[in-house]
């Protein structure tokens, strides 16, 4: 990757994660534990119909609070309270259908307990469900559904809502582009201290995106994000100090942050410290800890950490080499539209390296690459080499 680029490729509207949806607690999942005597009395409450013991039994199996973490039984729990009509109950058992284990997780269920709770009123439900309609397209449901949810939770006070309100007409997704309106949904927010919506006013500050350009303005909201322990908000701050925008240049700073921004899940961060130990910059060279991170990537989804994997272990750099992973990588990659994991593959197809030769799959593998950069000199070998097979077949 080339660094020099790496301000205008990182500092974006990020696409909601892919886990956004969010559980509702009347605790902290960090509180104290449950004592042995409080959790029996919790379980007779429970047990005799109270559905606020049913509720906080269902909140303790979810996180493990005094009891051995289970999403069954959590999902028991809140369905008894989420039967007597509690909302909360309601929104925690479609979280845990939209984001539990396999057989917990059910779309359609967790549709179901979403949308009995947004009717009641319930902002993080009615958020929920919003998002659940936008961006899972097994819902079968039009924009217009996701979004009359997600505006209707905003009009309720969600943050979240505006925060992904913002984005969206910031992106231009599912929305016109407009940038007014992406600054002031995302204003509303950030004022009332959303962590997402702080590191998105950074993002339009910095770009001069809705409001004029003001890298001071930019690195004030990433660092309230940060503060908040905002993944995203970590990571460009990181961003800003490892570029000198209106901080001094500190790598040290700039991969502090980036490992906070990592350990808190964010994947393009995850990807960056891979990048950085790999090639040794602002860092002394690790492949090791490179793999570590591009691992952990690659369990989020981050397709280029798998294409650069791939690339080390193809080359055996400073990890054992393991050509079928390699090609696995490059696979999943390529499949997913990674143009250097396309160009990769390619190269394996056309000289049946690790792979049975496959002259049209290296065809149509560098032709997709090829939308991103020029690999005229790879398809004139693929042509050649298909006419001497055709030629040799026609002696």
């Amino acid at each position: 990757m080339r660094r020099g680029l790496i301000l205008i490729a990182a500092l974006m509207i990020a696409a909601p994660f892919t886990g956004v949806s969010q559980g509702q607690s009347r605790f902290s999942p960090s509180g104290p534990k449950m004592a042995p005597s409080d959790f029996k009395h919790l379980l007779t409450r429970a047990n005799s119909g109270s559905t606020e013991a049913q509720f906080q039994l269902g909140f303790a199996y979810q996180y493990g609070r005094g009891v051995e973490q289970s999403a069954y039984e959590a999902v028991r729990w809140y369905r008894m309270a989420a039967n007597s009509g509690d909302p909360a109950a309601q929104n925690n058992l479609g979280f845990l259908y939209e984001t539990g284990p396999d057989g917990v997780r059910d779309l359609p269920e967790a549709a179901k307990w979403y949308l009995r709770a947004a009717v009641e009123g319930s902002p993080l439900a009615q958020f929920n469900l919003g998002h659940l309609y936008l961006y899972t397209a097994s819902m079968k449901k039009t924009p217009e559904e996701g979004l009359y949810w997600i505006q209707r939770a905003a009009s309720a006070g969600s943050l979240s809502a505006y925060t992904l309100l913002g984005g969206l007409y910031a992106r231009g997704e599912f929305l016109p582009q407009d940038p007014r309106q992406a600054f002031k949904m995302t204003m509303i927010a950030a004022k009332k201290r959303d962590p997402g919506a702080e590191a998105n006013l950074g993002v339009f500050y910095t770009q001069g995106f809705g409001a004029r350009a003001d890298l001071n303005e930019a690195v004030k909201w990433f660092r309230k994000s940060a503060d908040a322990g905002d993944p995203d908000g970590q990571f460009k701050l990181g961003v800003m100090y490892e570029n000198g925008k209106s901080v001094p240049k500190d790598m040290d700073q700039a991969v502090r942050l980036y490992r906070l921004a990592a350990e808190g899940g964010f994947t393009k961060a995850q990807e960056y410290l891979g990048e950085l130990y790999e090639f040794g910059h602002g860092v002394q060279t690790d492949y090791q800890e490179a793999a570590r991170w591009y691992r952990m990537a690659i369990k989020g989804g981050h397709v280029l950490s798998a294409s650069r994997l791939g690339t080390m272990l193809f080359e055996g750099k400073g990890v054992t080499r393991d050509l079928p992973e390699a090609i696995r990588l490059w696979s999943w990659a390529a499949q997913q539209g990674e143009p250097y994991a396309q160009f990769d593959l390619a190269q394996m197809y056309m000289n049946g390296v690790g792979v049975s030769k496959d002259l049209r799959k290296s065809l149509s593998l560098f032709s997709q690459a090829a939308k991103r950069f020029d690999v005229s000199k790879q398809l004139k070998e693929v042509f050649s080499q298909m006419e001497q097979e055709e030629t040799a077949e026609l002696r």
